[in-house]
């Protein structure tokens, strides 16, 4: 009989036939992820804070570091304000002169008081014997009247000299308010304590630097919020993301080629598109928004990660263990959502229709 196939036909036609079988299967069961990709940062509660200086002044030393944790109330700095210790001491000296001239007013107006005070008893008495003098018709009344003025312009003297001397002490006491205010100011701007509880990500300030009020001297994560990721994807692309998609991250120290991927899941989108603006109030960097924010209005997508007490890092990941290393906020990273599982069958259906016609 004549062989139309060899065995080893049969066996290369059976071995395509189980690899065929496979790759229809796979394409029924088999799914391919669609993901769409953001840069962002890896951040401890969401948001950061910035710590600034009360008052205008010198820095003599600053007592923390970029890394350190802090306590809320604890000195992170001390300053010098010579400009607010001169006012200090030119006020002191201001109320000394005040002072004086007050105790000498005070030494001549209390003389002269007793006697615009005197006169005025006698002219009151003066008063009281001529109305009955003209009540009988031995005085005329145009004489009552002239003692009468000479009274209103002694009681105008008296008021007018104690207005004076209560001027003079209020002057003392504004003085005296005011060296006690800039003395506390100068007390509680001296040493700069930090408002917030947290670890230092950034020191923006050094020792012997003339700082403004209002200027940034640190930027601190809050301690007590969990480690989270916020991802800054293209308006048109995060629309696809919703709460509870896969999340894997890079983080930009780790090598994903060699530790795979953080792990996640999408925990808020952002409903509108960031502004400048609103990144800035996140990441208290201005350099850091434009890199990440770029020429677009991205979604903010934030996700959380999944904790794994069996790794270092304390976070699960796509490999066993993960780098042998700790994972900070501040570390920028890479971030893919995982939008959609797609069956492979679904690629090839919208061909197979083409090619045949049918709808």
């Amino acid at each position: 009989m004549l062989q139309v196939t060899s065995p080893m036909g049969w066996i290369s036609l059976a071995g395509l036939g189980i690899v065929l079988a496979f790759a229809l299967v796979w394409s029924i069961v088999g799914k391919i992820p669609i993901t769409v990709e953001g840069q962002g940062i890896l951040i401890r509660g969401a948001e950061v804070f910035d710590v600034t200086a009360e008052a205008q002044g010198r820095i003599n030393e600053l007592t923390v570091k970029a890394g350190d944790r802090i306590q809320a109330g604890q000195v992170i700095a001390r300053f010098e304000q010579p400009e607010l210790r001169l006012k200090i001491e030119n006020t002191k000296a201001q109320l000394e002169q005040i002072e004086g001239q007050s105790r000498n007013l005070k030494s001549r107006g209390g003389s002269l008081l007793s006697q615009y005070q005197a006169q005025a008893r006698e002219l009151r008495e003066k008063i009281a014997v001529q109305e009955g003098l003209v009540k009988k018709g031995i005085l005329t009344k145009s004489t009552l009247m002239r003692t009468k003025e000479q009274l209103a312009s002694t009681e105008q003297m008296i008021t007018q000299n104690q207005m004076t001397q209560s001027g003079e002490e209020l002057r003392v006491d504004d003085l005296k308010r005011q060296i006690t205010e800039m003395e506390g100011r100068l007390g509680s701007t001296t040493e700069l304590k930090s408002p917030y509880s947290g670890r230092i990500l950034e020191v923006t300030a050094a020792s012997g630097s003339l700082v403004a009020p209002g200027q940034r001297l640190l930027t601190l994560e809050p301690l007590a919020g969990a480690l989270e990721t916020v991802l800054y994807i293209p308006a048109g692309e995060g629309k696809k993301v919703r709460p509870g998609m896969a999340v894997r991250i890079a983080p930009s120290t780790v090598k994903a080629e060699e530790y795979g991927f953080l792990l996640g899941k999408v925990k808020t989108v952002s409903d509108f598109p960031v502004t400048p603006e609103g990144l800035r109030r996140v990441l208290r960097n201005d350099k850091l928004a434009e890199e990440l924010i770029g020429k677009s209005a991205p979604l903010e997508v934030v996700a959380t990660l999944e904790p794994d007490s069996a790794t270092p890092s304390g976070f699960k990941w796509s490999s066993s263990k993960g780098p042998p290393t700790q994972i900070f906020s501040g570390t920028l990273s890479k971030g893919t959502v995982v939008v959609e599982d797609r069956r492979p069958i679904s690629y090839v259906l919208p061909i197979v229709k083409k090619t045949l016609g049918t709808s």
